[in-house]
């Protein structure tokens, strides 16, 4: 597990207006790596609909051709940051502009930057809708247009260790998952399962209910592993029960990786 709460909610000063895009300053800065950082893009592995462009990045690979560009490159926010946070983030928005790129039909570094909102969530263009997820080892980002996509969120997350399960089923699970789906000793994978699906769901949701959303008001109902497809709702009685009938994910599991992500139409 790569995050013990909310990627969205990382307590990041928010800088609201769109900056110069990541490739242009990249440009400015090494022109003559401009090239090899491109080659680094590659399709992003969740399990996304037709209409939605997905893009990752290996962060080794990143380090290895920008670590000396890194801090440069990341938000004053970040300037304190760890490395490993600044890289994170500057792979996750590089993913970002490449997606909305290929979304809008534009070349890679034409255009701005993504904001960064109060709760430290993406500030995505108006026309656009987005998600960015990254784990020590790779950043990837998707985006839709609207209106035709509503809602975008996707998760990627390790496969957790032994202490990482024991927190997911001690705080992420509800009494009824808890009950369900780890009666015996915990599975790590549907731990991990689980614990990204949430956060997809946090994610795609947050740009709508602007809040901080508790890990026990979804809860899981239905997993098909052979076809990679969960099925989350809101608890029932809570107050996202009064705007949401539930939540169709997808799953992919990637060697020691898990990727969830959940696409809504208009």
């Amino acid at each position: 597990m790569t995050q013990a709460l909310h990627p969205a909610t990382d307590r990041v000063e928010p800088f609201p207006s769109p900056p110069p895009s990541c490739w242009e300053r990249l440009a400015r800065l090494a022109p003559h790596r401009l090239a090899a950082i491109e080659a680094c893009l590659a399709p992003a592995p969740h399990a996304l609909p037709a209409g939605i462009v997905g893009r990752g990045m290996d962060l080794e690979r990143l380090q290895a051709l920008a670590q000396d560009l890194v801090p440069a490159l990341v938000p004053p926010a970040l300037e304190r940051a760890s490395a490993s946070r600044q890289l994170g983030h500057l792979g996750g928005r590089l993913c970002a502009e490449a997606a909305m790129a290929a979304a809008s039909g534009r070349r890679v570094g034409i255009g701005i930057g993504i904001g960064i909102g109060e709760s430290g969530a993406p500030l995505w263009p108006a026309d656009l809708v987005g998600s960015i997820s990254h784990t020590r080892g790779g950043a990837w980002a998707c985006v839709g247009l609207r209106p035709a996509w509503s809602m975008v969120g996707i998760d990627s997350e390790l496969l957790a260790d032994a202490d990482a399960v024991r927190s997911i089923v001690e705080l992420c699970c509800t009494a009824e998952e808890r009950r369900r789906w780890f009666p015996r000793a915990p599975d790590p994978l549907l731990a991990t399962l689980l614990f990204s699906a949430k956060e997809s769901v946090y994610k795609a949701i947050h740009p709508v209910v602007r809040r901080f959303v508790e890990f026990d008001e979804v809860e899981l109902v239905a997993l098909d592993a052979g076809r990679g497809a969960l099925r989350l709702r809101p608890v029932p009685g809570g107050s996202l029960a009064a705007r949401f009938d539930g939540f169709e994910l997808t799953a992919v599991i990637a060697g020691d990786q898990v990727h969830t992500a959940l696409v809504a139409g208009a």
